[in-house]
């Protein structure tokens, strides 16, 4: 039955590339997926996980593989994406089997290089910029929405879903703190819900400042001028009853840096935005250092389960590092070790709750060297677009985008990088290589192609 589910999102792509762009695909069917089915909804394929999405990212990347391949430039980044793909299948091939590392492989090609294409071809190009935004914040906006009946309730309506499908109970039970429900909604821990949310509200304010939802036909029983208040209400209160702090501080960051796209005096803003980052940085650095240090209260019976939350994550850097030099330039590959039903890489730190630790362990120091290049390329490029673009869409943009990655990198030093952030996450990285100014207003505006031939009008 799971997989019959599984099987409709993949159904209703093929009828829908007979008739819509591909563009049309990614953001009708593939993001609203993404948003709304729960990431434990899943059907083991061999050593793969089969998922809603993954027959659909698979169409999806298939077509953005030939829009690539007959239209664009093979880039440093594009070739960057392809070497960590090939890392990943290396290392489990030279640390277990050939098998092993070909389930890797797949892994990587569903969950990274196949977003990656859709973002670098099928948005931009097309002129869904903001048809794709705008599904991607409505749908986490609805799941913020539902998030209150899970923080008042404490019951997860999409786990409660999965348990009547499956006739099992949910096994990843409740998360609390503070004396509340952590709200997890489809994604499966509060922390990941908590990096959607910013993701959305950091993008919301593109939406806010090109005044996007005013027009906008899925929110026409609202007053025009209630539209972007009612859906950045929805993903603050997501936000806020995830009760995560890393998403928290790291939107912080992120808008920041994004309020100087808003600003009228973007010179004096990015003056004062730096600096504040800056300062922000050192604050944090300083009071997590205390925080985590401070021994009165972070170990012991009686001490404080937060802190020792944080001391936890911050000993993954002792805990790891002799490990990370062993496993040299290819890593050890995915975990070997299992205790208590887990898989890690040893018995005392078994979840990896920071993903820069977690790729330098499977994939090496070429792996991590590569994420952190495919990182701080796209950082860079966005804020060199800051700079050259024109158009004041445009620039809102690419700093909104900016301040979305500086947000999920910093919050990558306190969890690993799950689904569906993962594919966002590379989705964006291409999205920012294919970023080009719109010229003007009327342009960025300009509706995607339809009809029956709307498919060959793309390579045309």
């Amino acid at each position: 039955m799971i997989l019959a589910i599984l099987l409709i999102p993949a159904l209703i792509a093929m009828a829908m590339l007979n008739s819509v762009p591909p563009a049309r695909v990614a953001t009708r069917l593939y993001i609203p997926c993404l948003m709304f089915f729960p990431v434990y909804l899943t059907v083991p394929l061999g050593g793969f996980l089969l998922t809603d999405v993954s027959l659909v990212i698979l169409m999806l990347g298939a077509i953005g593989l030939l829009r690539w391949y007959y239209t664009l430039k093979f880039g440093f980044v594009d070739a960057c994406i392809v070497a960590f793909a090939l890392s990943a299948f290396y290392a489990d091939a030279h640390q277990r089997e050939m098998k092993i590392g070909m389930y890797a492989l797949c892994e990587n090609l569903a969950k990274c290089a196949f977003p990656y294409l859709v973002g670098r071809t099928l948005i931009e190009q097309t002129g869904s910029r903001k048809e794709f935004v705008k599904s991607l914040v409505l749908c986490l906006a609805i799941v913020g929405f539902l998030s209150l009946y899970e923080y008042r309730m404490q019951s997860n309506l999409f786990q409660i879903f999965v348990s009547k499908i499956t006739g099992e109970p949910s096994l990843w039970g409740r998360q609390t703190r503070w004396g509340f429900q952590r709200v997890a909604g489809p994604y499966g821990h509060a922390i990941f819900a908590g990096m959607m949310f910013s993701v959305g509200l950091l993008l919301q304010l593109w939406l806010i400042g090109t005044k996007s939802w005013e027009g906008s036909k899925a929110l026409r029983f609202f007053r025009t001028s209630r539209r972007a208040k009612v859906v950045t209400a929805a993903i603050c209160i997501g936000l806020f009853t995830t009760q995560s702090r890393g998403p928290w501080i790291g939107c912080a960051f992120g808008l920041i840096i994004a309020s100087i796209g808003l600003a009228k005096n973007r010179r004096r803003a990015a003056s004062v935005a730096i600096t504040g980052l800056v300062a922000a940085l050192l604050v944090t650095t300083f009071a997590v250092d205390k925080y985590t240090s401070d021994q009165q209260y972070t170990y012991g019976a009686g001490g404080d389960q937060d802190q020792q939350n944080a001391a936890y994550r911050r000993n993954l850097i002792p805990t790891y590092m002799p490990l990370i030099a062993q496993g040299g330039i290819w890593g050890w590959g995915t975990p070997q070790i299992q205790f208590h039903g887990a898989w890690g890489y040893t018995t005392n730190q078994l979840s990896i709750d920071n993903e820069y630790i977690l790729i330098a362990m499977a994939q090496g120091y070429l792996g991590l060297v590569l994420f952190v290049l495919i990182l701080a390329v796209s950082m860079i490029r966005l804020a060199r677009l800051c700079a050259t673009f024109r158009n004041r869409q445009d620039i809102m943009f690419a700093y909104c985008m900016l301040g979305t990655l500086l947000s999920v990198a910093f919050t990558l030093t306190t969890v690993s990088l799950g689904e569906p952030v993962l594919q966002l996450a590379f989705m964006f990285f291409g999205w920012t290589q294919s970023l080009r100014p719109t010229g003007n207003e009327q342009e960025s505006l300009a509706p995607v192609a339809t009809g029956r031939f709307a498919f060959k009008r793309v390579f045309a």
